[in-house]
């Protein structure tokens, strides 16, 4: 009767063990098995409200996003060239006096962030040649043997999201200093106000261009749509492609941009319905990008992953086993059922030969924390079964199959590193890598934790909980 136990604990256990995920989990003191994981979006403003038919719990998935500001210099500097000069026709009239000359060069643009807010600097080095309006010279500054004039000029700009995913500049503020005067001695006049005319509009006219570049240089849509698309697609956790991730995205969250000096970040928040089914992959609807929303971001992400292991892929499973494996005998076992209630597990076998009937067993889930295995070691028949078994005692405890089952079952131990091992790393490999030129995405899972093994009416769950850090650096 018991090696008849074990026949039967071999077939649920080695399925286990195939089809079970888990990986390294490493459960935190005073974790208890049976208790419901804890919700990681509860104090997430901004979270998604869960709809009636979602079932797995909410993992939550910030993604900082660090936006290095040097990825804007390029589109900048085409509005602004380091060098150039201003014929007659583009310099500004003031005080009866035109600019016929005027030449700069710059230094490279200073780019810093601070709070929500863009500056941009840069010093100019400048000479000017100046006359009436009737076309004579009356002056120069900055020629030689003067040194060239300087001047200081700042833009500052608060950044915000727009809705088409983009960057977006407003309440600019311009400041542009003539730190040299130009004095036109002839006459008597300070021409320093002309050329400051002629900045201000110079730094007005970038302003205005650099409104509508940045939006287009710093287009996140791409990235978003990227990360959306991929939860969106089932992964294969075995190389037989019988076990799957779905990860179920439900929302997308962004959180206002900050500047920390070169760069500066925001978050992107996924809320997604994680989960592990065993069986053929899963049909999973496309679905767009949803529109852009503002939220708050947690540290770091914790994704809670709701493992399924259907009784009916048990079921099917074990009769193949066990239908094989008790051809030769005196009792042959030719179908398995297997349910669930609570953390107890019934498994039904149909026999025939010496043994004509139905036969159950019970086990309950016990998770062991210290050696991090989910066992079902005191798998045992059921006291109508045990009657029926007491005929057949001697064919079942033949040496041939108590030997198989001692080398299948382990003792009635399963563990789940090697299947919670491939949900991280296929984690990872969502969130780590280079998604386009220059955008890279960096993660790292910290702690795996097993919070809850159970039953369903249709499987055995076991409830796993990742956490961990994901960022992606647009440089």
């Amino acid at each position: 009767m018991v090696a008849g136990a074990r026949v039967a604990a071999r077939v649920l256990l080695t399925l286990l063990a195939t089809v079970a995920c888990a990986g390294n989990p490493s459960p935190s003191p005073g974790v208890t098995p049976g208790a419901a994981p804890p919700s990681a979006a509860a104090a997430v403003a901004g979270a998604p409200v869960p709809t009636a038919t979602s079932s797995a719990a909410l993992a939550v998935i910030p993604v900082q996003v660090t936006y290095v500001l040097r990825a804007l210099r390029p589109s900048l500097d085409s509005l602004f060239p380091a060098r150039d000069s201003l014929s007659a026709a583009r310099c500004a009239n003031a005080a009866g006096l035109v600019c016929h000359q005027y030449v700069y060069r710059r230094e490279p643009l200073a780019l810093r962030a601070d709070g929500s807010r863009l500056t941009i600097e840069t010093e100019l080095a400048y000479r000017a040649r100046l006359g009436v309006v009737g076309g004579a010279r009356v002056a120069s500054c900055g020629y030689a043997p003067e040194a060239m004039r300087r001047a200081s000029l700042s833009m500052s700009t608060a950044l915000y999201w727009r809705r088409d995913w983009r960057i977006g500049a407003q309440d600019t503020k311009l400041a542009a200093a003539l730190r040299d005067p130009c004095l036109v001695t002839a006459l008597g006049v300070n021409a320093t106000p002309t050329l400051q005319n002629v900045i201000d509009r110079q730094l007005a006219t970038f302003a205005a261009d650099a409104d509508t570049a940045i939006p287009a240089a710093a287009d996140f849509k791409p990235l978003a749509d990227s990360l959306w698309q991929s939860f969106l697609e089932p992964t294969a956790l075995d190389s037989l492609s019988s076990l799957w991730l779905v990860l179920d995205p439900e929302a997308v969250r962004v959180t206002p941009f900050v500047g920390n000096g070169i760069n500066i970040t925001t978050n992107l928040v996924l809320y997604a319905r994680p989960r592990v089914v065993a069986g053929a992959k899963p049909i999973v609807r496309k679905r767009p990008l949803p529109p852009l929303a503002l939220g708050q971001a947690p540290r770091e992400f914790s994704v809670p992953v709701t493992v399924e292991l259907p009784f009916v892929e048990l079921g099917r499973r074990a009769t193949a086993l066990l239908s094989e494996e008790t051809a030769q005998q005196s009792v042959k076992i030719d179908s398995v059922f297997v349910r669930g209630t609570g953390d107890t597990v019934y498994v039904d076998l149909a026999v025939s030969g010496a043994l004509r009937g139905r036969l159950g067993l019970t086990s309950r889930l016990r998770w062991d924390g210290t050696a991090r295995e989910l066992r079902l070691d005191d798998l045992d028949w059921t006291l109508q079964s045990r009657g029926a078994l007491s005929r057949v005692k001697a064919t079942l405890a033949a040496p041939l199959v108590s030997l198989a089952v001692r080398r299948a079952t382990s003792g009635g131990r399963v563990p789940l590193k090697a299947q919670l091992d491939s949900v991280r790393a296929e984690l990872l490999v969502l969130l780590n890598g280079t998604l386009a030129p220059g955008v890279v995405m960096g993660s790292s899972v910290r702690e795996v934790q097993i919070t809850q093994v159970t039953t369903t009416a249709s499987a055995i769950v076991v409830r796993a909980l990742l956490t961990g850090q994901s960022g992606v650096w647009i440089q």
